[in-house]
């Protein structure tokens, strides 16, 4: 009996070894067919997620900025890129930047005849910075997004900030700063432009320097990223 057993003993070890053999090479070929992008805040980085509610103009609801992204996407400009702002409403240089954020969520869309590029979609994360006098609320985010009266932005009222009402800048409840942390934002403004798979494109802190592409006078602006880097359809070229 013993004899048996040791035969029995080696052939299931036999086929074990065979199994385990096979899926070690399954995990090869799955390492070196695979191409595993990294989560950061970097440029080629996969952008981490925004949590918290979102204001686009008809009061505050859930938001899900993965729903932003097409991870199969595969160059083709029909596929809406993601332009985001760390900012906050007392900040005085995000209140003066107000006008040209604004402005540029109105060219880079796919309805304006001026634009030949894929559409590009606007998103502000708004904190509250550790600073005295930087005290916000959902209700001064709105105003500040729909430049309405009866909250202070940055000292002034905020119907009063530069530009015009952000009607294509979507809003996202950063108060409590989880986003900012998220992102390693060290100040606001902040800029990252994403590209519709979800990897971030261009970055305005450290990231790449694209000079004055759009010949404004101003270098390395997100205004400057969008135009060199945002698909072109067939009839822009690019």
């Amino acid at each position: 009996m013993k004899h048996i057993y040791d035969d029995e003993a080696s052939t299931l070890g036999d086929s074990f070894l065979k199994i385990s053999a096979l899926f070690f090479v399954g995990i090869l070929i799955l390492a070196f067919t695979t191409n595993p992008v990294a989560t950061g805040t970097k440029e080629g980085e996969r952008a981490p997620l925004l949590d918290g509610a979102a204001y686009a103009g008809n009061g505050w609801s859930s938001f899900d900025f993965s729903g932003q992204f097409d991870t199969s996407w595969d160059g083709n400009s029909s596929s809406h890129w993601v332009m985001l702002e760390f900012m906050d409403t007392d900040c005085p240089y995000c209140v003066r930047s107000a006008d040209l954020y604004g402005e540029a969520s109105e060219i880079f869309r796919d309805s304006n005849p001026e634009w030949n590029g894929a559409q590009v979609d606007f998103f502000a994360s708004a904190t509250q910075l550790d600073i005295q006098g930087h005290e916000t609320s959902r209700a001064e985010i709105a105003a500040f997004r729909d430049k309405s009266t009866g909250y202070e932005c940055a000292g002034q009222d905020c119907a009063n900030r530069d530009g015009s009402a952000h009607d294509y800048v979507t809003y996202i409840d950063d108060i409590d700063q989880d986003n900012m942390d998220e992102w390693d934002i060290r100040g606001t403004p902040t800029y990252f432009l994403i590209q519709p798979d979800g990897i971030i494109a261009w970055v305005s802190n450290g990231g790449t320097n694209l000079g004055d592409v759009n010949g404004d006078g101003e270098q390395n602006t997100f205004i400057d990223a969008i135009v060199y880097l945002v698909t072109y359809d067939d009839a822009g070229g690019a």
